[in-house]
């Protein structure tokens, strides 16, 4: 089996005083079967990552498109499948949500020492308003010594958490604290945010043969993602048939994504994974 993983962004902005922008990556991953004295080559590589249109936050619903590729998979800059003669194979795609993780806001107190780090895994989905971790303190002193409750996007309490140097709290994120002497209700926050995957669209563009013949490989049909975990279930973008498919394959794979009303602006970004086999 041969895998890639892809790196997607999108950027989205603001329409009020100062304009607040989205963008969105998307990284792509890949894995490959090594060669061996008795199997075939079957390798699947991509570009390192894509880039969809930035946007400005609406109250509206918006799209935001881009594509692993240029449109043109005579250019080969796309997904490209190069196999010296396995019998038949299949190259399936799948994504994790775009997310975005806000820089850390002090709600009270003087420290400035608390920052949040990690990638949001988007479990918790859309919210309204926007999710956010706050961290409280409840008992003051130094790391070690102070003990706080936080709160994750869902708004679920979680009480009496001795601090650290990082802690890690949910759905990927970690709260890290500096040394300094805490005090009762210094409180600290980071908003998250989620483009689930189940409002991107991939379309698999015709496929080209560098070399090789089509005869019985065929692109996959343009869906919407589906899943419910932290990735999408795997989805079809171009397949051999048994006895046919040796050669190398090119195709560009167009994305279209939904942006949701009132999103925080930021960076989002996803991780798709291109798997050969």
């Amino acid at each position: 089996m041969f895998e890639s993983i892809y790196p997607i962004r999108f950027f989205l902005r603001n329409k009020m005083r100062e304009k607040r922008f989205i963008f969105s990556i998307l990284i792509i991953v890949i894995l490959a079967c090594g060669p061996s004295a008795a199997r075939a080559v079957l390798v699947i590589t991509a570009p390192a990552s894509a880039t969809l249109t930035g946007k400005t936050v609406s109250i509206t619903v918006q799209t935001s498109t881009g594509v692993i590729g240029d449109s043109n998979n005579a250019n080969l800059i796309g997904v490209k499948v190069s196999d010296d003669g396995t019998a038949g194979w299949s190259a399936v795609m799948a994504s994790t949500h775009f997310t975005t993780r806000a820089t850390q806001k002090t709600l009270a107190g003087a420290n400035n020492t608390v920052t949040f780090t990690g990638t949001y895994d988007g479990l918790d989905g859309v919210l309204d308003p926007n999710g956010t971790f706050r961290v409280k303190i409840t008992t003051g002193g130094a790391v070690g010594t102070a003990v706080f409750s936080w709160w994750d996007p869902a708004a679920n309490l979680t009480s009496n958490v001795t601090t650290a140097a990082s802690v890690v709290l949910s759905n990927g994120i970690t709260v890290n604290f500096a040394a300094a002497t805490y005090a009762v209700d210094d409180e600290w926050s980071a908003g998250v945010d989620v483009f689930p995957y189940t409002g991107l669209t991939v379309t698999p563009s015709a496929i080209y043969a560098e070399s090789g013949s089509l005869t019985g490989v065929s692109a996959g049909s343009s869906e919407i993602l589906s899943g419910t975990g932290a990735t999408s279930n795997a989805k079809t973008i171009m397949t051999a048939t048994a006895g046919n498919g040796t050669g190398i394959y090119w195709q560009d794979e167009d994305l279209s994504l939904s942006v949701h009303a009132n999103s925080l602006s930021g960076n989002f970004t996803a991780t798709v994974t291109l798997t050969v086999s």
